[in-house]
């Protein structure tokens, strides 16, 4: 017996919110990873819910299990989605990830229900560069394979950033010379918090490699030359370096990730910072 063919059915040029839901189904219903995916007409899509079956899947349209237009109001297609993932008990199990997703669905209902404030650059947005003007089903699957290989690029970051936040929680908060200053032991904390809370400085000491980062905001008048001489007076030997702006002292990082590694941990690095 033939196996019928796996199709997912929104309506012509997409919009993130069809697209992002698309994405999900795929990527959690194992039986669907490489489903055909149909576009048809929205003057075509009244009845269309009446005909969808364990196979063939709607999208945004037919007020079907997976289209707000029905009356979700505190929904869109993606957090339907979302939501029968969670309930088919196929969602991630680690945290981290159930709120990456979770902020991923919020915004992207944010983006469908124009709740997200206007701005000047709103044609720089995801959902404004990939939204299809042809008006065509081949357009319309170029804007949906684009669409999906963004969204695949954002998750990792966005469960970073959840991890960066389990991260913050255990920092250490001091003074020094510059004022309020902030110890964090991680790998993916992003130091943009910090300064978005009124940290002047922020030490970071990655667990995974070892790298050591002191940083200022850029936006800031500190020069932090007075810590890398420390450093280099305590460690000779060690590769420290100030980045030529003197807000960016490391041992260590991406770019450089062959250095002799500083022996220093995270509450030495604190006392240097405190000292100069």
């Amino acid at each position: 017996m033939i196996d019928p063919v796996k199709t997912l059915v929104t309506h012509i040029s997409p919009h993130l919110d069809d697209i992002a839901a698309v994405w999900l189904f795929k990527k959690f219903f194992p039986s669907f990873k490489n489903a055909k995916i149909k576009f048809i007409s929205q003057s075509q899509t009244d009845k269309v819910a009446d005909t969808e079956t364990k196979d063939r899947i709607f999208f945004g349209i037919g007020k079907g299990r997976f289209d707000e237009h029905k009356g979700d109001l505190e929904d869109c297609a993606t957090s339907l989605v979302w939501k029968e993932i969670k309930k088919e008990g196929l969602a991630p199990k680690d945290s981290f990830e159930i709120k990456a997703y979770d902020e991923m669905v919020q915004w992207n209902f944010l983006v469908d229900t124009a709740k997200l404030p206007p701005g000047e650059f709103d044609n720089y947005r995801l959902d404004s560069f990939i939204r299809s003007y042809e008006n065509s089903p081949e357009d319309s699957l170029r804007t949906v394979k684009l669409g999906c290989e963004i969204l695949d690029r954002i998750m990792p970051k966005l469960i970073k950033k959840q991890r960066g936040l389990d991260e913050w929680e255990k920092r250490i908060e001091f003074k020094s010379r510059w004022g309020k200053s902030v110890a964090v032991e991680g790998a993916d904390f992003s130091r943009n918090l910090a300064y978005s809370k009124g940290f002047m400085v922020v030490a970071q000491l990655s667990p995974v490699d070892h790298f050591i980062g002191i940083t200022a905001s850029g936006l800031s008048k500190i020069d932090l030359t007075p810590i890398y001489a420390a450093l280099i007076k305590k460690e000779p030997d060690i590769p420290w370096f100030l980045h030529h702006a003197k807000k960016m002292v490391l041992c260590g990082s991406a770019s450089a990730p062959d250095a002799k590694r500083s022996k220093l941990n995270l509450k030495e690095v604190i006392e240097i910072v405190k000292s100069v």
